[in-house]
């Protein structure tokens, strides 16, 4: 579901939100965006669009906590979670960014390499130039979403378009993520780093360890009938 370029516009990331709905949330966004009340750790069940902000230029998102019990404290928590998670995100991509264009520097002292480290050069000067993100976070109601048989309290919340398509890219990357984001991101990660690397070469070692054994306990019985 990746796009060349993205729509920053609030109706652009409204939309992105739109087919987000029915995706998991990644298990890593649960459990950075957990919040602690009381005693109760509670990683959010799901985050999704909600349509009754009046507010043209902010994106409104619903999260939805299951076996909440007290949601007095919950939208101070929720936004101090949030906010946090938000410039984690962003370090991140600076530190992303920064690295691009030491390693592109590196390579620019090759002819060859001369034109792409331009290319590289003109997108780290684009990104320092872009302007801080706000997220200008509002919490609008705290609610009962749940049942009698299960308690889910529910947080209605409206960001900016640039803070709420960074939060799309936490929770749902294949939906947010544009083909040059993908790529740049999967570029700096280390064959460690990649979840179908890593379980490619860990299953890979698996099955030659069974080979190796498999090939000890066989030589023997063969050499004894020849």
């Amino acid at each position: 579901m990746h796009s060349e370029s993205m729509d920053v516009s609030p109706h652009g990331v409204r939309a992105l939100w739109r087919k987000a709905r029915g995706y998991p949330m990644s298990d890593s966004a649960r459990h950075s965006l957990a919040v602690q009340l009381g005693d109760q750790l509670l990683e959010p069940a799901d985050v999704a669009l909600w349509e009754e902000v009046a507010d043209d230029d902010s994106v409104p998102l619903e999260f939805l906590f299951a076996g909440a019990n007290d949601g007095d404290q919950l939208a101070e928590v929720l936004q101090r979670v949030v906010e946090d998670r938000l410039q984690d995100e962003r370090r991140a991509e600076f530190r992303r960014h920064l690295k691009q264009r030491q390693e592109s520097a590196l390579r620019r002292r090759k002819a060859s390499a001369a034109e792409e480290g331009d290319a590289k050069e003109e997108k780290w000067r684009s990104y320092l130039q872009k302007p801080a993100v706000e997220a200008n976070f509002q919490v609008h109601a705290v609610f009962d979403a749940g049942t009698r048989m299960r308690k889910v309290l529910g947080c209605r919340v409206s960001m900016s378009a640039e803070a709420a398509r960074d939060l799309g890219k936490i929770c749902f990357r294949h939906v947010f993520e544009s083909d040059d984001e993908e790529k740049d991101r999967l570029q700096a990660l280390k064959w460690y780093e990649d979840p179908f690397l890593s379980c490619f070469y860990g299953c890979s070692c698996v099955l030659t360890v069974v080979v190796v054994l498999w090939l000890c306990m066989l030589l023997p019985a063969v050499v004894r009938r020849f």
